[in-house]
């Protein structure tokens, strides 16, 4: 008879338990970082200048700030939480106006301020990657 002894290692299979709050906060971080460039945080493309009538209006009453930047409540606000199912998060924030910058109106042009950057993906994957890899080992 011949007999097998060992060890081996089993995926962990409550992975996304273990990296969604990481992988929430990357993402929270990347937009950031996407909003102070003035950038779409999925493609990195620059976000349409202002008009010029409403960039001479800013900059006398709140000069220097940036395209999507007033007051600061709805990129200060807005947070990027892990909802209900594997690989779901949801962005909330007190801005309601929010969706007319991400979409655009007869007036504005879109200026889309969330999502899932580029540069997060590699990130995330190391996240995952680490959360599975958490398993457990089994002695035989």
């Amino acid at each position: 008879m011949i007999t097998f002894r060992g060890t081996f290692s089993t995926f962990n299979e409550n992975w996304w338990a273990g990296s969604r709050n990481e992988i929430a906060s990357i993402l929270q971080q990347d937009n950031e970082e996407a909003w102070s460039r003035e950038r779409d945080p999925q493609t990195g493309q620059g976000w349409a200048p202002l008009s010029p009538g409403y960039k001479a209006w800013k900059d006398k009453n709140y000069g220097g700030r940036p395209i999507l930047r007033l007051t600061g409540r709805m990129q200060d606000r807005t947070r990027i939480r892990p909802t209900g199912g594997v690989g779901l998060f949801s962005a909330r924030s007190v801005a309601d106006y929010g969706i007319y910058h991400m979409t655009g109106t007869r007036f504005m042009p879109a200026r889309p301020w969330l999502g899932v950057p580029m540069m997060s993906m590699p990130k995330i994957t190391s996240s995952v990657a680490r959360a599975i890899a958490r398993g457990r080992t089994i002695r035989f």
